[in-house]
């Protein structure tokens, strides 16, 4: 083997691990992102669900006080709603006029506004369960952050290019192992003519 052949080697085997030490270290900042953001982001998703209830609600409101206003405009303007209104609610009843008992769920009535009632305003995202479990459980982000310390310390310690050597060693050891193993189960040209 040349040298030139040699070098082209050390270089592509010291790119791939400067590929592999930043592709860890990215998965360390995200593990670690994962612990320090689910709180905040958890929280943040509980407000906005809030706000949009709420913004509901109030939309609600808005039309109930529209309908009131419009019912106390007939009120004043209006005798003939008047006197019907007056009529309903005294429950009285002309001559000739003859009523049907209805059930108290068909009744006309209005609404009651509840002010503890919460109207959900969005499913919930199928990844909020896992950002409520990192959140909260205190095993699972010292988890995370172990394994991310970890990585990173086995990132500085193993992948920078002083160690290109030994792990072009280890891999070629590897390969030459494996391409052993399998040619044990291999069957020759000879062997499978014979057959």
């Amino acid at each position: 083997m040349t040298h030139r052949q040699h070098q082209n080697e050390e270089t592509g085997i010291g790119w791939m691990i400067s590929l592999t030490f930043w592709l860890l270290l990215f998965l360390a900042a995200s593990l670690f992102a994962a612990v320090v953001l689910s709180p905040r982001y958890l929280a943040y998703l509980e407000l906005r669900n809030e706000y949009l209830s709420n913004q509901v609600q109030l939309v609600t409101l808005e039309n109930q006080v529209e309908y009131l206003k419009q019912i106390a405009h007939s009120l004043e303007h209006d005798p003939e709603f008047r006197s019907e209104v007056a009529r309903v609610d005294f429950d009285a009843v002309r001559p000739g006029e003859e009523r049907i008992a209805v059930d108290p769920d068909l009744a006309l009535d209005l609404p009651q506004w509840n002010p503890r009632q919460r109207i959900p305003v969005t499913s919930r995202a199928w990844y909020v369960p896992m950002l409520s479990m990192v959140s909260e459980n205190h095993k699972v982000r010292s988890s995370l952050l172990l394994t991310a310390g970890v990585i990173v310390l086995l990132s500085f310690t193993f992948l920078h290019e002083s160690q290109s050597h030994q792990l072009e060693h280890v891999t070629r050891s590897t390969k030459d192992f494996v391409s052993l193993f399998l040619s044990r189960y291999r069957v020759s040209e000879s062997e499978a003519d014979e057959d």
